[in-house]
């Protein structure tokens, strides 16, 4: 007997023996060949030069017709030959796909495209889900006959699907951050889209009291505070057709405390924002400051950035106004500035703050204070310190909970009475 000449004959001829197969599920078999070719080229070439092959050897010796009844009902092409031989025979369907690849793909394209027209974005990525029935026969073949040429009909649909939204949407792939996720069923021929959250990192100033990051309700429905950050940047749902807003800052302030200087980072969460084609000069317009809070648009950023604000390691500059029980003297405060100059705190979790914190000490570092006396019974401080220290458990002391404090220094009660965050940098 003849033997067929090449790799890609032989083993495409044991498989055919067995698989009918359609040109494309049997080019992705060998995908890795043929540079520049599609899988329906591919599959078809290699059938036609098997059959061809197959041609020859009949051709030297009739006894070589047995090689084409092995795989003749399986191929699927070339039906003068395959008739001239074996007779007017019908052509089994593709063992992976039932030779319907090209209708699902066909139709998925569609639903894609009507999926995607819902939404205003600039970059998409597909992806097809796991284990459908296809890829759990391709994957049989691929192990019985021990390829690795393949590649899998889920990365095929990808491709074929993201070429089609790229030219008739003209969306970019991006498979790091994109604007949105479609998900593929194959068994159900079932599209879905995942609108990925926007980013938006900015500033903000408090330049009055009572004011909180977000909403605060009381148990009867009603508003503990009249003003809130999220009231301000609260507008940009509606510019990006999001569902719903979430606010991530590095770090929070008390809400009878200013926050000064150039503000404190805050990034903003959209979550299944639809619109993605936004401006930051469209940012920028629906972010109207009022007289009490001012917002600073930085730039749009990806959801790392979130967890990278509130790992910093800042340092914080605060302003206290603090009224003292007994009189105080410009050497007492002078006295207080050398003693919390390079101080290692010891702080307990704050009383107030107890229903929500775990109770553990914590150690921060106070870096330097200055003071300035306003009269015998007030004085004005600039503190310098780490991030997480409660400054104004360091003035009061908090019942012994935080040690030292300017309190158990000085000898007598404190309260603080303005408090101002006055910078916040990195360490």
């Amino acid at each position: 007997m003849n033997y067929l000449e090449g790799y890609i004959v032989n083993k495409s001829f044991e498989i055919l023996r067995k698989y009918p197969l359609c040109n494309r599920c049997l080019g992705r078999l060998f995908a890795r060949y043929g540079l520049g070719m599609s899988n329906i080229v591919r599959g078809k070439a290699i059938k036609v030069l098997l059959l061809m092959e197959l041609h020859r050897l009949i051709s030297n010796d009739v006894e070589n017709l047995n090689l084409l009844n092995e795989v003749g009902l399986n191929i699927n092409i070339m039906s003068q030959l395959i008739n001239k031989y074996l007779g007017n025979v019908q052509s089994r369907k593709c063992y992976i796909c039932l030779d319907k690849l090209e209708d699902i793909i066909v139709e998925l394209i569609n639903k894609v495209i009507n999926e995607l027209s819902r939404f205003k974005v600039k970059t998409f990525v597909i992806s097809v889900l796991k284990n459908s029935e296809m890829e759990k026969k391709e994957l049989e073949i691929i192990s019985e006959f021990k390829l690795d040429s393949w590649e899998s009909i889920r990365r095929e649909i990808k491709r074929e699907l993201g070429k089609k939204v790229k030219t008739l949407l003209g969306l970019e792939p991006e498979f790091k951050h994109p604007d949105v996720v479609v998900m593929v069923d194959l068994d159900r021929l079932d599209v879905k889209t995942v609108i990925t959250p926007k980013y938006i990192l900015c500033r903000y100033l408090k330049l009055g009291r009572n004011i909180s990051q977000v909403k605060w309700f009381t148990s009867d429905g009603v508003r503990k505070y009249p003003l809130a950050i999220e009231d301000v940047v609260e507008p940009l749902k509606n510019l990006f057709n999001a569902e719903d807003i979430k606010l991530h800052a590095a770090g929070r302030e008390d809400v009878d405390a200013r926050m000064l200087g150039n503000g404190r980072q805050l990034i903003v969460e959209l979550k299944n924002a639809k619109n993605k084609v936004v401006s930051e000069d469209e940012v920028l317009k629906v972010l109207s400051n009022t007289g009490l809070i001012l917002i600073l648009f930085d730039k749009f950023v990806e959801s790392g950035y979130v967890r990278e604000i509130k790992l910093k390691n800042m340092l914080k500059v605060y302003r206290l106004l603090i009224l003292s029980e007994k009189p105080l003297t410009t050497d007492l405060l002078r006295f207080l500035e050398r003693e919390f100059t390079n101080k290692v705190i010891n702080q307990r979790t704050p009383t107030r703050v107890l229903r929500r914190k775990k109770d553990i000490v914590r150690l921060r570092r106070v870096y330097s204070v200055k003071s300035r006396l306003v009269n015998e019974y007030l004085f004005e401080v600039l503190v310098k310190c780490d991030g997480g220290l409660y400054v104004k458990e360091l003035v009061h002391g908090d019942r012994g909970r935080t040690s030292p404090s300017f309190s158990e220094l000085l000898g007598c009660d404190l309260k603080v009475l303005e408090l101002d965050v006055i910078d916040i940098a990195n360490n």
